[in-house]
């Protein structure tokens, strides 16, 4: 595992560690504790863990309670009872959740995290503040016109050079739209992710999950975009569309010139809106 850089080591330290089982296992969901402050769970994307979050955590945890849960079958999270099973991995984040927390908290979710969020918000109400999905898929399977370039596979017999070298092309595929943004960290967080990652989500991104979970709820719900997000683009209006349909209600943004990874390659913006919606999560429909 590619070594990470000293501050996020530190990050990592300071966070206390809860444990929730999780098949034959457990989750670890790190908490920085801000005491009295409300409380938001971050939940990262696929082939990911809580390190999706670390350009994020240190402006979050000034001004609330911040939790980063591994998934199941991700990061430090043992596999769910189902192997890649996206209900097994909705029931086992809910039982963490519910294990945790005896008042409501907000959530902040990014890709595959958006899924397993979205098939809680019905039977989590009674806990759920506010809901902002981030780079969502899951939205039914949109014509689009253009495809993605597919990632690269590494391969047994690849040097530690050549290893980092695909991860960085397969960021600039999937993750980061403006490859002047992919750093050496960046690289060593893919590396680290990807290397632990057992749990297989992109089956599910192309079926309607999140449409599924948010339709008829009445959570607060903000869903974001960069507006090159590789798995989305070009079609975001389309996505608009879909989620004023399930949500009329819902707040739906894109920060231009930003990729799948938005709150890594563009902390600032993400940070500013993300903390502007937690201080006042009121869901509206800008139909621009």
């Amino acid at each position: 595992m590619e070594a990470l850089p000293e501050d996020i080591l530190v990050l990592q330290k300071e966070a206390v560690i809860h444990w929730a089982p999780c098949g034959e296992g457990r989750i670890p969901i790190r908490h920085w504790e801000n005491a009295g402050a409300e409380k938001v769970v971050l939940l990262h994307g696929g082939s990911g863990s809580w390190l999706h979050w670390t350009r994020n955590i240190p402006a979050l945890r000034e001004q609330f309670d911040v939790y980063a849960i591994d998934l199941p079958g991700l990061g430090d999270a043992s596999m769910c009872e189902v192997e890649s099973d996206a209900v097994s991995a909705a029931r086992a984040t809910r039982v963490a959740l519910e294990q945790l927390f005896d008042s409501a908290f907000h959530v902040v979710a990014f890709s595959w995290g958006c899924t397993v969020t979205a098939m809680l918000m019905k039977d989590m109400a009674t806990l759920l503040k506010s809901v902002m999905l981030t780079g969502p898929a899951a939205v039914g399977d949109l014509p689009r016109r253009l495809t993605m370039k597919p990632l690269i596979k590494r391969v047994s017999g690849m040097s530690r050079d050549e290893v980092l070298a695909v991860q960085k092309e397969n960021l600039a595929r999937l993750m980061i739209y403006q490859r002047s943004r992919i750093d050496d960290t960046a690289v060593a967080i893919q590396q680290s992710n990807t290397s632990r990652a057992r749990f297989r989500s992109p089956p599910y991104a192309r079926g309607t999950l999140v449409i599924d979970g948010v339709r008829g709820t009445k959570t607060p719900l903000f869903v974001i975009y960069g507006d090159h997000d590789a798995p989305a683009y070009p079609d975001l209006e389309a996505r608009r569309e879909v989620f004023q349909s399930a949500r009329p209600d819902v707040r739906f943004e894109l920060v231009a010139d930003a990729g799948h990874w938005l709150q890594y390659e563009m902390p600032d913006v993400f940070n500013q809106k993300c903390i502007e919606w937690l201080n006042n999560p009121v869901s509206q429909n800008p139909r621009r």
